[in-house]
């Protein structure tokens, strides 16, 4: 497991997809894709899932026993294979964790950066109050005076937090280490998953998330043949925010009680305004599917935008803060410095 990530799952249906138009058996595909890959676990993968398919084995039970692909693929592809529209659920798929791929960098990188600047703050302050500070004082006492009681306070719990470093800073890479693993368990990532749809910093841009996996996913469902009704039985699986998968409930319970599926959308909350009316024009015009598939292009858009905003706003917050603690550190030393300056001239 975890042999794959969004974007070499997406670049593997995309080319399951290129195959099957080729009219290549997918055996052969596979076989074909296996000389761009020399070693290591995907190999192994794929070389066992290329055997199944010689043994006629179908393709979703081969990607289900290798047990190296999402759950929603594996049920999607068995879906494709049963319409006979494989070719199509494998364009989807690509298109769908193509967009998985963009949004967990974009992700990534909004968190990262912010973690870089708050490692050189504190690289920066660490300097000043351990290294920085003491010669400071040192100097005082040979003038005859002392610091002020900021800065000796400052230098005191520097020098305390220096002698302390290693362990600290082991504590602090254990903690982040655990954090990171329990992440990765499917309970850790729930956890996870529901405290960023609920902090009110992240709750939007989770609930934009949500809006735009929800759309993908409609999409791929409804070009595949699926009913709404279907759709909406199946796509709670694939979304982490709970707050959306209330909202898609109750769409389920307005439809069941004979509700039009843009009636229930829009009872339900699930697109706001004009983008509600869009899916009551789809719905209408047959073309829903194509119209959810917009709606997820919008939704990656807004997403996009709401993470630069949060990046646009972190850095210049994070500069101005290391600026007004550097100095004020700085200035608790150069005051009583330059009192005693002036009082020897």
């Amino acid at each position: 497991k975890g042999a794959f990530c969004a974007e070499d799952i997406s670049l593997f249906c995309s080319q399951m997809a290129l195959i099957l138009k080729s009219g290549i058996p997918l055996s052969d595909g596979v076989s074909a894709v296996l000389e761009n890959i020399h070693e290591g676990r995907p190999k192994e993968i794929l070389s066992a899932i290329g055997e199944d398919l010689e043994r006629n084995v179908p393709f979703c039970e081969a990607l289900k026993k290798s047990g190296a692909f999402p759950q929603y693929m594996v049920n999607m592809i068995e879906i494709g294979e049963k319409s006979g529209k494989l070719d199509n659920v494998l364009e989807a798929l690509a298109v769908y964790y193509d967009r998985e791929a963009k949004l967990r960098k974009s992700i990534r990188s909004a968190v990262v950066y912010p973690l870089i600047l708050v490692l050189m703050m504190s690289v920066v302050v660490a300097v000043l109050v351990i290294k920085v500070l003491p010669i400071f004082d040192q100097v005082f006492r040979d003038l005859g005076s002392e610091m002020s009681g900021f800065a000796s306070g400052v230098m005191t719990v520097g020098m305390a937090i220096g002698k302390y470093a290693f362990i600290v800073i082991l504590a602090l890479a254990v903690i982040l280490l655990a954090g990171f693993l329990y992440a990765k368990t499917s309970h850790g990532s729930a956890v996870f998953s529901r405290l960023f749809s609920r902090f009110f910093l992240t709750r939007k841009l989770s609930a934009k998330i949500a809006s735009s996996r929800f759309a993908s996913v409609m999409s791929m469902m409804l070009s595949s043949g699926y009913s709404t009704d279907e759709a909406l039985e199946l796509v709670p699986g694939v979304l982490s925010n709970d707050l959306v998968a209330e909202k898609i409930a109750a769409c389920r319970k307005e439809l069941s009680e004979g509700v039009s599926f843009a009636e229930a959308v829009d009872k339900a909350e699930l697109f706001p305004g004009v983008y509600g009316q869009m899916v009551s024009v789809g719905s209408k015009t047959g073309n829903l599917d194509s119209v959810m598939k917009k709606l997820a292009e919008v939704y990656d858009d807004e997403v996009d935008r709401s993470i630069s905003r949060v990046v646009s706003v972190i850095e210049p917050t994070l500069v101005g803060i290391l600026s007004v603690v550097i100095g004020a550190i700085l200035l608790s030393v150069m005051l009583p410095l330059m009192g005693i300056m002036s009082s020897i001239g």
